[in-house]
């Protein structure tokens, strides 16, 4: 076996082209298709899969006349792949960095609340001092971009959450905290409310059903109560503000300077409310899987996040 041949093996005598053979399959639906989308002949891709089927004991695709699928086993393979490619990418990336060439591209994922601190202003920043450095911004709910930052689809993320913060195989960097204050839509409402009373209306939060560190989640567990009966569920930011204007709506905000929320209290449209009771913070936190994994260009933006926000 030549050196080449073993510096492209991986695991137990696994090979990068098998593995991105069966990713190929999986992504194009048949082995004819995978060949002809990587430039190889349908036997020699083949070839390939089945011997890392033989090399592992186990059948990596189900083929049948309509194509092939992947197997549970090769599923598991194909996701590891696609970290594996990822992460070279970004080897690539640093090693072009580290010979003077300020290039690359970085995908970063917040949630809608870091729209409210001066995030934008880190960005064209950033965009300055690397004008090389292609620049992706996506607006996520925090549970997406955790799975997202895990399997290295992003480079890093910021994002929301209230209660204590533990995401599983990741790395967090607290920014900074807001108080929150609960609203009431509708004219002509009493701001001392009870909590009983708060319970039993409906209310509004952007936050998923699933997702643990919520707002309405964390208040529940804080007063040692199940969940209120009726919640409505919004993810688009200015829908939310709109449908928080319906009367004996419940809504929960950062009391932070806003001028759109400032105005409809303003206007009466909404109320905040006084229940008595303490209530969660909300805090904005950076995700990463591992500072050592990010790349040059990453390394510098999530240091001037930190720098900016915290």
């Amino acid at each position: 076996m030549g050196v080449a041949d073993r510096q492209r093996e991986i695991g137990n005598g696994m090979k990068l082209h098998q593995l991105r053979a069966l990713a190929e399959v999986a992504r194009a639906g048949s082995i004819q298709r995978a060949a002809l989308n990587l430039n190889v002949s349908q036997p020699a891709l083949s070839k390939s899969v089945r011997e890392l089927e033989r090399q592992l004991g186990v059948f990596l695709l189900d083929r049948g006349i309509k194509g092939a699928t992947l197997t549970a086993y090769g599923a598991i393979l194909s996701k590891r792949y696609d970290t594996i490619e990822k992460e070279m990418d970004k080897a690539r990336e640093e090693v072009e960095w580290l010979r003077g060439a300020s290039s690359g591209r970085l995908l970063i994922g917040m949630s809608p609340p870091v729209a409210g601190t001066n995030i934008a202003s880190v960005m064209a920043a950033f965009r300055e001092r690397q004008p090389g450095v292609e620049l992706g911004l996506l607006e996520l709910r925090p549970a997406q971009i955790f799975d997202a930052v895990r399997c290295g689809t992003l480079d890093f993320g910021i994002a929301h959450h209230y209660g204590s913060f533990d995401p599983a195989g990741l790395q967090c960097t607290p920014l900074r905290s807001y108080p929150t204050m609960l609203a009431m839509g509708g004219q002509k409402v009493d701001a001392f409310e009870t909590v009983d009373r708060l319970w039993s209306l409906e209310w509004i939060t952007g936050d998923l059903v699933d997702y643990e560190h919520g707002y309405i989640n964390v208040l529940a567990q804080q007063l040692e109560r199940s969940l209120p009966l009726r919640i409505s569920r919004c993810t688009s930011i200015s829908v939310y503000f709109d449908l928080a204007e319906q009367p004996q709506l419940i809504s929960h905000w950062a009391d932070t300077a806003n001028p759109h929320l400032d105005r409809k209290l303003e206007s009466g449209a909404l109320t905040r409310l006084d229940p008595g009771i303490a209530l969660p913070e909300m805090h904005i936190a950076l995700v990463y899987r591992d500072e050592e994994l990010l790349t040059p260009g990453g390394s510098l933006l999530a240091k001037m996040v930190r720098s900016s926000l915290s």
